[in-house]
């Protein structure tokens, strides 16, 4: 019989969501093999000149050392903490602080984005980077919490499709026309094919309530929006969904329905940038990409093999803490 290790999990956070749940889910993986307690801490405040500092003064580790002990001087933390795990730039930085404040193994899911690989112990991406000096371990999506990919074994009923908004970035530069058509090409998609549709955004989307309003009172298949700000679950909509559309700037999103096992397509508008991690999913067929000017058409492509996250980041923990 397996007896697991004890393990203390230190995770950092700075109240982002797209931050946190990433490291619940790696969290979730390991929990699997070991018997494990939890602790979150929050990351004190940190300008953008200073992470830009830091970044730069990581290559100089003598330097980053002083610099960031003057910035966070000396935290609390619990007692016999075996690993640190975060994500996000603001909770690297702090993290590294940590680690080699303690002595205490950093795992970090992301792209290190330019801070020197030698100062993290793993590091968990879902799109490989040029790192020598440090073990990274390639996943097919990034990490999501386990009530995501638990979702794999549902049946789908094929009567259902959810819409899920996000907001304009860099990358992906949507108006609020766009958004709009958006929803009414998705309005027009559950209508013929006779689909109960949702709808739900983040807090990333522009306000469209009149707009929503107007879809909602003159739609002619049952059509339901339930707003972020509000008390809502979002694995419970994926849950009673077959098809679901994603605007190609929520990263996270578009990880938990695919690892949901469900029918997925990214929308894109005109300005778009194809990233690397959305060009990985469209070559390993788990989404179907659409523009926001075309009718929405079914998707086709799901996530339903190779989508394991819990073996390869259990190995990498057994790896690096020896036990």
């Amino acid at each position: 019989m397996h007896t697991k290790s004890k393990l203390e999990v230190l995770i950092l956070h700075d109240h982002r969501a797209g931050h946190l749940n990433p490291c619940l889910g790696v969290y979730d993986c390991i929990s699997t093999h070991y018997e494990t307690k939890l602790t979150l801490l929050a990351t004190p405040h940190i300008t953008k000149l200073q992470i830009s500092l830091l970044k730069k003064l990581s290559k100089l580790t003598y330097i980053f050392d002083l610099f960031s002990f003057l910035k966070f001087k000396t935290s609390q933390l619990p007692k016999n903490v075996d690993c640190i795990i975060c994500s996000g730039m603001p909770n690297l930085l702090y993290g590294i602080f940590l680690s080699r404040s303690n002595n205490i193994p950093l795992f970090y899911a992301g792209d290190l984005r330019n801070v020197n690989e030698r100062l993290v112990t793993c590091i968990f991406t879902a799109v490989e980077q040029k790192y020598e000096l440090t073990d990274q371990v390639i996943l097919p999506t990034p990490p999501v919490k386990k009530e995501f990919y638990l979702l794999q074994k549902d049946h789908l009923d094929e009567s259902t499709a959810l819409l899920v908004l996000g907001g304009p970035t860099d990358e992906h530069p949507f108006s609020n026309e766009d958004f709009k058509t958006i929803i009414f090409n998705f309005l027009i998609f559950c209508e013929v094919n006779q689909l109960i549709g949702m709808i739900t955004n983040s807090r990333r989307t522009p306000e469209l309530s009149d707009f929503l309003q107007h879809i909602l009172t003159t739609a002619a298949v049952k059509l339901d929006f339930y707003d972020h700000r509000k008390d809502f679950s979002l694995i419970e909509m994926i849950g009673k969904s077959t098809y679901i559309f994603v605007t190609e700037d929520s990263t996270s999103m578009l990880a938990e329905t695919i690892q949901s096992g469900r029918f997925v397509s990214s929308i894109y508008c005109t300005k778009s940038i194809l990233e690397p991690l959305n060009r990985k999913y469209l070559e390993h067929n788990l989404i179907l990409r659409q523009s926001l000017n075309e009718n929405f058409k079914r998707p086709t492509h799901k996530g339903n093999k190779d989508l394991d996250l819990i073996d390869p980041i259990v190995r990498a923990f057994k790896r690096n803490l020896g036990y």
